[in-house]
């Protein structure tokens, strides 16, 4: 009975290619988008780990925050000197980050990796946590300079000395390009304007007071944790919104954790739709081809195979062809995870290929999938099979119930369709 499925299964492979194909595309958009969502959240699980100062002082959270106005919310930025004094703090920054300025070029067109990108202008300090490092040019110094980083200015064809004009809250203003920034950590798709502190208090938040955050570096021995409630001692925890590293990273993930769930729900949507048009081809493939071995089946119960036998032989038939398609579907998974991920690269997120994660749930899944369907789609042509006489191997009589009538058919496929559509 095993040589005999085998040799039937090789007799039969372009009937059960349309099958396969049904397999293949189920699997990998299944695996597909496991392969992306996974990649890009651990590529930018490792981007926040390596950016987040190991705390990190912004304003705190009240009723007016949870209402979107367009105003920057602020600290002071005297806040720094008294974390400074806190013990166990090795180093103090002042953040200045407005991602609502515009910036445009001397032909007036926005200044982006894309148009929709969201364009990040900042202050220039160099720390451990940078996302960039300075690989022309020089730092920004004084009133009218500015750095950019190196992927907007490959995008926009801007070079050092080029003119920015900016478009911020306080007022209008314009700087000259005098450095191009590289990002050392995965980009994000934003647009970074770097310009140096005091002119970004002054022109992003309009005076040298505020500052949109305080990062603060740890001592050798303290950790995140200890310094995060020492500092909250100083300074109060109601007024502040006081975040650890990690917290910090956490919170970051969150925020691009609805862009992730909508590219994996619309994939295994289309998976869903992939896996019901297979299941319907499986199941008239197998149909087809018992009605046609009919004799076959009878000739195979007459030689001395039982029921259960034959139905065993036409769903390892199906397992077989479950086997091939998961393992094809799983390589058109990967390709398709590549594809997606050259294709956000192409709008400004800089997505690496080499990097592509392939845990173990995706090949479990991939053989779930593909396995699943075909036997849970051919157990009721299978049945049928095993329903076939003896005496079948004498006539070319059909297994009840496949030569009905087509119109029933056509009006079922009608309605289908009608509701596919």
């Amino acid at each position: 009975m095993l040589k005999a499925t085998l040799r039937s299964f090789l007799a039969h492979k372009g009937r059960l290619l349309l099958s396969a194909l049904a397999v293949i595309l189920s699997v990998a958009f299944v695996t597909g988008s496991l392969i992306f969502s996974d990649t890009v959240t651990r590529t930018y699980d490792r981007l926040f780990a390596s950016t987040s100062a190991d705390v990190t002082v912004g304003p705190g959270q009240d009723l007016r925050s949870a209402v979107p106005t367009g105003v920057v919310r602020t600290v002071p930025a005297s806040l720094a000197r008294r974390v400074a004094g806190v013990d166990g703090v090795a180093a103090v920054h002042v953040n200045v980050a407005v991602q609502n300025a515009v910036v445009v070029n001397s032909r007036d067109q926005p200044v982006g990796p894309t148009t929709d990108a969201p364009i990040v202008a900042r202050n220039w300090e160099v720390t451990g946590h940078s996302p960039v490092r300075l690989t022309s040019g020089h730092a920004p110094h004084g009133d009218g300079q500015a750095v950019l980083d190196a992927d907007t200015a490959r995008h926009t064809d801007v070079r050092i000395g080029d003119t920015l004009t900016v478009h911020a809250r306080p007022g209008t203003f314009r700087v000259r390009v005098v450095g191009i920034a590289t990002f050392t950590t995965t980009n994000p798709g934003a647009a970074l304007l770097f310009l140096d502190t005091p002119t970004a208090q002054t022109r992003l938040l309009g005076s040298t007071d505020r500052a949109t955050s305080i990062s603060v570096d740890a001592a050798g021995g303290v950790t995140d944790a200890r310094l995060k409630h020492r500092i909250g001692q100083v300074i109060g925890t109601g007024a502040y919104d006081l975040k650890t590293a990690g917290e910090q990273a956490e919170s970051a993930a969150a925020s691009l954790g609805g862009f992730l769930r909508i590219i994996k729900y619309v994939m295994l949507g289309f998976a869903g739709i992939a896996v019901l048009a297979g299941v319907f081809l499986i199941v008239n493939t197998f149909a087809m081809l018992i009605a046609q071995r009919t004799r076959e089946l009878g000739l195979l119960r007459a030689l001395g195979a039982d029921r259960r036998q034959v139905r065993r032989s036409v769903l390892m038939e199906a397992v077989l062809l479950g086997l091939v398609g998961s393992t094809l579907g799983l390589v058109a998974g990967i390709g398709m995870a590549a594809g997606l991920i050259r294709l956000l690269s192409a709008f400004g997120m800089n997505l690496r290929t080499t990097e592509m994660v392939v845990g173990w749930v995706t090949p479990v899944a991939a053989y779930l999938v593909g396995v699943g369907v075909t036997f849970v789609a051919a157990y009721l042509p299978a049945r049928r099979a095993a329903a076939v006489s003896p005496m079948a191997a004498l006539a070319d009589a059909e297994v009840a119930g496949v030569g009905r009538p087509l119109r029933m058919r056509a009006v079922a496929g009608a309605l289908v369709g009608a509701a596919g559509a």
